[in-house]
């Protein structure tokens, strides 16, 4: 019996707690800062989609009004 609980000790001893506590503990600022960055990037597409959809309709509503002014003319 005593052979076992050496084997509990051994073990707890070579475990490397520093290290797996640093980890756990930058895991989570990583994923906020990964999250942030996904989110930043995904807005931005979405704007440029936005502006270049405003700029297509400006570009037919512009040759939509020159067409009305020569019927007109």
């Amino acid at each position: 019996m005593a052979d076992e609980s050496s084997k509990g000790d051994y073990c707890e001893d070579e475990r490397d707690w520093p290290e797996a506590l640093l980890v756990l503990g930058l895991a989570p600022p990583v994923s906020l800062v990964g999250t942030a960055l996904f989110t930043t990037g995904q807005v931005s597409r979405r704007m440029c989609g936005h502006s270049q959809a405003m700029r297509a309709l400006d570009r037919i509503a512009d040759e939509r009004e020159k067409r009305e002014k020569r019927a007109e003319a």
